[in-house]
């Protein structure tokens, strides 16, 4: 799945003229998606390379492909995440972020197949 980006907002959902994480136009891989009340997110890697949830509103979909290392998943009651499942896991993300070697190397092999499944 990709997306193009068609509108630039800052943490709290206002509009921006520019932003560090993603560009007018620009096209990204979806890696993930966090659905929850009240919020929803795309995970992405845009300008900047952290894998960063990005809302929904900013873009349109520009190829529907569903990666088929996406698995879904309840996290928490009310909560579904559409990831590898690897990255379902407890504590993975805490450990990426933390820059585990395990988890990195994880988080980048699952990022290669979901590019390669649409490229």
């Amino acid at each position: 799945m990709k997306v193009r980006c068609v509108k630039l907002l800052d943490w709290q959902k206002k509009p921006v003229d520019r932003s560090a994480w993603a560009k007018i136009g620009g096209i990204y891989h979806v890696l993930s998606l966090w659905i929850e009340p009240g919020q929803t997110g795309l995970r992405l890697i845009g300008e900047e390379p952290t894998p960063t949830l990005f809302e929904p509103e900013m873009f349109e979909v520009v190829s529907s492909i569903i990666p088929d290392t996406w698995v879904i998943t309840s996290p928490k009651p009310g909560c579904l995440s559409l990831a590898p499942a690897a990255w379902n896991t407890p504590g993975f993300w805490e450990r990426y972020f933390d820059r585990e070697p395990d988890a990195v190397a994880c988080f980048e092999q699952c990022r290669a197949k979901i590019v390669a499944a649409d490229p």
